[in-house]
């Protein structure tokens, strides 16, 4: 949805003010003076978030960077409009102030970031949800009772940076810092399903995809069609094709409206998590998952 910002103004003098004597308004002035100096460490520093001091075209050129810190191919204007929901011309001017400044590159009509840059964004962006994201885990699994987690794309593999165990409830899975293959772990398959494109096309070319499991997916005409399930419900569900007896549950975290950020699930005993608790787990993660861009200062759905 595009829309069309205004500059907002920064200070905002009602028509009536409600004192009709300048000699009123000048004592109060006086007196609010005196208190000032009197008390100097009780005056008002704005804080940030307020609308008067964001500057509009600046927080779009920073969901710009976002994006082009996610991919790692070049895009297009029109490509960056459509993703982001932004006028194409707005777009374009930030993408060109950008290539000036050297923040981006330019290529023909695509643009396309420097690795030292997209590495450094990333970073900073993937510290920024590690810290926001631990509340939320240790909310998932309060009201799960399973181990919650949040991992990010690495590659070709989803990696789990945090987790937050449930008490009482065994950690299953492969546990912090272990890549897992995108086609047969829940994480893995947000990633596939929800981001780029051309990501779910290469690991489709490269059928037939390894088994870990009897249960794992190892076709592009099943993996493909399980991604189009995972794109209409909202959430991916690993049912033992990574892990003989665990069961896991995913939900994309969107950042900058429309970049995949992370993914945030359970992983859990299949004997605990059942079947039957798909349907519930999958409301608390699609919930946490729009609190958690929230924290970020992101909108929290699409």
């Amino acid at each position: 949805m595009e829309t069309t910002l205004k500059s907002a103004p920064v200070w905002i003098v009602p028509e009536d003010t409600g004192i009709g004597n300048v000699a009123v308004l000048e004592s109060a002035a006086s007196h609010l003076r005196g208190a000032d100096r009197a008390s100097p460490a009780k005056r008002t520093i704005p804080g940030p978030a307020t609308r008067e001091y964001r500057i509009p075209n600046l927080a779009r050129a920073c969901q710009v960077l976002r994006l082009f810190a996610s991919s790692d191919n070049p895009l297009s204007s029109s490509a960056v409009a459509r993703r982001l929901k932004m006028p194409r011309t707005t777009v374009l001017r930030i993408l060109h102030t950008l290539a000036a400044e050297r923040f981006l590159q330019r290529r023909g009509f695509d643009f396309t970031a420097n690795p030292e840059l997209r590495t450094g964004l990333r970073s900073i962006a993937s510290t920024a949800l590690c810290a926001a994201c631990v509340p939320v885990l240790n909310e998932i699994a309060q009201l799960t009772g399973e181990t919650a987690c949040l991992a990010l794309l690495a590659g070709d593999k989803a990696v789990v940076v945090e987790t937050c165990d449930s008490a009482g409830a065994p950690r299953v899975g492969s546990g912090t810092g272990v890549p897992a293959e995108l086609h047969c772990s829940a994480f893995g398959k947000v990633f596939l399903a929800f981001g780029p494109r051309d990501s779910l096309e290469r690991v489709l070319g490269g059928a037939p995809l390894r088994a870990r499991t009897r249960r794992t997916l190892t076709t592009a005409e099943a993996l493909g069609a399980e991604c189009s399930r995972i794109a209409r419900q909202g959430y991916a569900l690993d049912d033992e094709e990574y892990e003989e007896g665990v069961r896991s549950l995913a939900t994309p975290v969107w950042s900058a409206g429309t970049v995949l950020a992370a993914a945030i699930g359970v992983s859990a005993s299949a004997a605990t998590f059942t079947e039957r608790r798909v349907s519930d787990v999958a409301a608390v993660l699609v919930q946490a998952a729009k609190k958690l861009a929230g924290t970020l200062g992101q909108p929290a759905g699409r």
